[in-house]
């Protein structure tokens, strides 16, 4: 071989079910690198997770049985794995591989290591920074779940690219490790890219057909969305490799593990120029191999992404200020430096600012109907000033799909905590509206969670009914309602401004199932009951009364204030943001992390 050549191989795996054994799947690993061993390859990529089936696709409470799944200290001394290493060590191959690692502070993360072969040693570490899927499981059975982020924090080692001993003609190559879903995204390949990284190392699990998780159509030709998804996996890596000049090699977990769960293969080794040098013919055991010469990285490294000549960071800030989509504001709402001119010749000036960093606001509806939630986001959006966004979460089963007690208060909160935790960590959310008409169990725990502002719809429309008039009433849904707003208006230190609180005698889905104008007729007479009690102000004591407020402002008139506890909690949020506020943790609204951590619940 040339110099600056190394011999890179790829080991892809096959089907592995829940129900193999460690030593099982070990044996085919051993199998595959005294393969690769044969043909003379320098450096052998695993795949993610590879040394038991892809346990993230299952809800496992138990966290004993949760534990079983991870790697232990290190893992190229443990019971599981350190015969690999070991035959690694005895071969003089460096081998790359991807597993679940319980780390020694009591963290879980989806890791891989890079374990150079003549030292005997591991030069470097990466865990897994864009994990995917969700918290908590689909309600649908026979869907396929993804869920990471459940079982693993977020990698905390940043993308690190390293230099291997003992390669390329003692050249010392440049390599960088990446898992899975992180390939998807461009900021990981470029941040290995600004280390002149000249190989990337990926192992994956990519599901083939999984139309809940992929959001696409269940209807779908399960053998078209694979070869849709082989697609993308390929478009990625030749992507990648292009546009940082660096070989890529991806190594796949795939075919259908416990005769039900599709996983691609497209094991692959890309050039720095893009194109595809080896890849798999399978979806079964397989190395597939290729001799990569380090020294054709020069040509892009050096002229087309030459990053030091070429790069305008000044104008990249974006990407790393700012998380989720941002529009341009409409026409009309904005300007820019210069002039344009219009059909009829006049010209205007227009002035180009660059968008403040939006206020974000999540409006977190505990039940599990999602349409409340759209109806709420939809009356609150033309309220908004263009500096501050709106996003609706739906609480995932099993929460209820309404609360009508203190059974579905607790159910509910349960339920959208546990996904909450994943979302705010990923997104981070300025503020946290809990939209349900009462004093609900999950305004403490997030604010224990949190330390941004979160208040509930009923707190928020009280305050602003205080603010608006002297005595406010609460037109309810049902008895029992009626009777818990009186317990919440008394913890509140507010009864003795409510001049009532009154019953539609409904349930919080009559209000979507029942004809409208029938509601409308009930919600308009328990109105006017409350105005003859001396009410100056009413709140609408449910989020599903949200898009009511119009009707019940008809049959009070214009002297009686009707307030939506969506856009009062929603205004309320913002102004508290905008005073720098955040959720005092000095005394009741300290974490419970730590605690429930010690106890070993830090699964929830």
């Amino acid at each position: 071989m040339a110099p600056n050549t190394i011999r890179l191989a790829a080991a892809q795996m096959g089907a592995t079910h829940r129900s193999d054994s460690r030593s099982k799947t070990l044996d085919r690993m051993l199998n595959l690198l005294d393969n690769a061993a044969s043909q003379g390859a320098e450096v052998v990529l695993f795949p993610e997770i590879a040394f038991t089936t892809f346990f993230p696709r299952y809800l496992i409470n138990d966290s004993d049985g949760l534990a079983d799944w991870f790697e232990h200290g290190d893992v190229t001394k443990s019971e599981n794995a350190r015969s690999l290493f070991d035959k690694a060590r005895e071969l003089g191959v460096d081998i790359s591989v991807g597993f679940a690692e319980a780390a020694d502070n009591g963290e879980r993360f989806n890791s891989s290591i890079y374990y150079h072969a003549k030292s005997g040693s591991t030069l470097s570490k990466y865990r897994k920074i864009h994990l995917p899927g969700d918290f908590e499981p689909f309600a649908d059975p026979e869907a396929t779940n993804q869920l990471e982020k459940r079982y693993f924090k977020p990698g905390d080692l940043g993308f690190q690219a390293f230099r291997v001993p003992d390669l390329a003609g003692g050249s010392q190559p440049i390599m960088g490790m990446m898992i899975c879903n992180d390939r998807r995204w461009t900021e990981a390949w470029r941040v290995l890219g600004l280390q002149g990284v000249e190989v990337v190392l990926c192992g994956y699990n990519t599901a083939g057909f999984a139309p809940d998780l992929w959001g696409s159509d269940k209807n779908a030709d399960p053998k078209e969305a694979e070869e849709t998804a082989v697609f993308h996996h390929k478009l990625v890596m030749q992507h990648g490799s292009y546009t940082n000049a660096t070989y890529s090699v991806s190594a796949a977990r795939c075919g259908v593990d416990d005769g039900k769960y599709s996983l691609i293969g497209g094991s692959c080794i890309a050039g720095p120029e893009g194109n595809i040098l080896a890849e798999a013919k399978t979806v079964e055991d397989e190395i597939v191999i290729a001799d990569c010469d380090l020294s054709l990285c020069r040509q892009g490294k050096t002229r087309t992404f030459d990053f030091a000549r070429h790069r305008r960071i000044e104008h990249y800030k974006r990407i790393s200020e700012q998380t989720g989509v941002v529009e341009p504001p409409k026409l009309g709402e904005a300007a820019t430096n210069g002039s344009l001119t219009n059909g009829n010749g006049i010209q205007h000036e227009v002035v180009h600012r660059v968008p403040a960093k939006k206020i974000r606001v999540l409006i977190c509806n505990p039940n599990a109907t999602k349409s409340m939630t759209e109806n709420c986001v939809k009356m609150v959006e033309p309220t908004l000033p263009p500096d501050v966004e709106v996003v609706g979460f739906t609480s995932p089963p099993p929460a209820p799909s309404a609360i009508e007690g203190n059974f579905d208060n607790i159910m509910s909160a349960a339920a959208a905590a546990r996904a909450l935790i994943s979302v705010q960590q990923r997104e981070g959310y300025d503020a946290i509206l809990v939209a349900c008409y009462s004093d609900h169990a999950l305004i403490r725990m997030l604010r224990e969670e949190f330390d941004v502002p979160v208040i509930g719809i009923m707190e928020a429309s009280l305050f602003a009914a205080r603010t608006l008039g002297a005595r406010f009433g609460i037109v309810a849904t049902s008895k029992r309602s009626q009777v818990m707003h009186a317990d919440s208006v008394r913890h509140y230190g507010m009864d003795g401004f409510c001049a009532g609180i009154e019953s539609c005698d409904l349930g919080v889905l009559d209000l979507e199932r029942k004809p409208r104008e029938q509601v409308l007729g009930i919600m308009q007479k328990t109105a006017k009951r409350l105005t003859a009690k001396g009410a100056e102000v009413l709140t609408l004591g449910c989020a599903g009364m949200t898009d009511m407020k119009r009707a019940v402002e008809e049959a009070v008139g214009d002297q009686v204030r009707i307030v939506d506890g969506v856009v009062a909690g929603v205004h309320h949020l913002v102004g508290v943001v905008r005073l720098g506020g955040k959720t005092a943790k000095s005394g009741m609204y300290a974490s419970s992390a730590t605690g429930r951590k010690l106890r070993g619940q830090d699964y929830i």
